[in-house]
């Protein structure tokens, strides 16, 4: 618990709302005018997925320090360079994945600096992260939420209760750990990812119902207390078992079915063509499952993820 909140060398007294800027990372954080937990929010990893972005525009706008009990600390853009170039995944500079580079490295490259920044600087005031993403500019999915699988007994039930009051269709266990949310799950920190929107554009609609979702998270800890329904969320399901399937070569990308959609083991999903036509690769379900979310691009390069899917509990 903390009185006062600390970013680096920036000081934000009880009740402020201040910006702060830490190298390539800059947010606004507010400080609850009462005592309680921190919640840091991250949005724009990837710089195409703008459904979290600005998402968090909205509550920068919104929050109000004085009536909160702890603190939230928003970072709505942490790959500026790639937002700004309107890429997908990547930053241009380097050419390097953010949510692939944890943990990060003080003398690495410039992706890699910011990696170290944040477990430097936001991890130690977290009681709790959730990392906004949002299908990037080629990819189509299904509302969920990435809970850490493979942190211990206690992190996967508490993290996969608050997972399971959201406004999701799925909460789906991951292994990941070279993440933002998944290294942090490593380092004992609470954490999840929420995925909304795709194809590099964001709804109206669906910034309300990521906003609401958030709004219920900082319910949940504690830190507002405006009677948000945090209620168990029963027609969620939980993934316990999950396939990304990666293309094998470049090539052009013809998948077979769409997100929510059912497919039994030995399906059919999508094809690979080469560039010369022939088949290259037939990508077909290693067991029945729900498709969670899918490359749209026609265009794809070796090792792209083509598609993912889940199977329910």
């Amino acid at each position: 618990m903390r009185y006062n909140l600390e970013i680096g060398d920036i000081l934000i007294n009880k009740g402020d709302k201040k910006s702060f800027h830490i190298n390539e990372i800059s947010g606004v954080a507010f400080c609850g005018k009462n005592e309680g937990k921190t919640l840091l929010i991250t949005a724009g990893v990837h710089g195409g997925e703008y459904v979290g972005i600005e998402t968090c525009m909205r509550l920068i706008g919104e929050l109000e320090p004085g009536k909160m009990y702890g603190n939230v600390v928003i970072c709505p853009v942490l790959n500026k360079d790639g937002f700004l170039h309107g890429v997908k995944q990547i930053c241009t500079v380097d050419g390097k994945n953010l949510n692939r580079e944890f943990p990060g490295d003080k003398y690495g490259t410039f992706t890699q600096k910011i990696a170290y920044d944040v477990e430097k600087y936001l991890y130690p005031l977290a009681d709790f992260i959730v990392d906004l993403h949002g299908g990037d500019m080629n990819e189509k999915l299904i509302p969920l939420i990435f809970f850490p699988y493979d942190a211990g007994e206690k992190m996967r039930e508490y993290v996969g209760d608050i997972a399971g009051r959201m406004n999701v269709y799925f909460r789906v266990g991951s292994y990941a750990d070279n993440g933002l949310y998944s290294y942090a799950a490593k380092k004992n920190i609470p954490a999840m990812l929420y995925e909304r929107g795709g194809h590099g554009i964001w709804s109206e609609s669906d910034v309300i119902a990521e906003k609401e979702d958030l709004y219920k998270l900082m319910e949940i800890l504690g830190i507002i207390r405006e009677g948000y329904d945090i209620s168990v969320n029963k027609s969620q399901k939980e993934i316990i078992k999950a396939e990304y399937v990666g293309a094998d070569s470049d090539g052009f990308w013809y998948p077979y079915f769409t997100v929510g959609d059912n497919v039994k083991k030995g399906e059919l999903l999508g094809i690979v063509r080469s560039m010369d036509g022939i088949v290259v690769q037939m990508v077909r379900a290693k067991f029945d499952a729900i498709i969670l979310y899918y490359t749209l691009s026609l265009g794809v390069r070796k090792n792209d993820i083509l598609m993912a899917y889940g199977r329910e509990i």
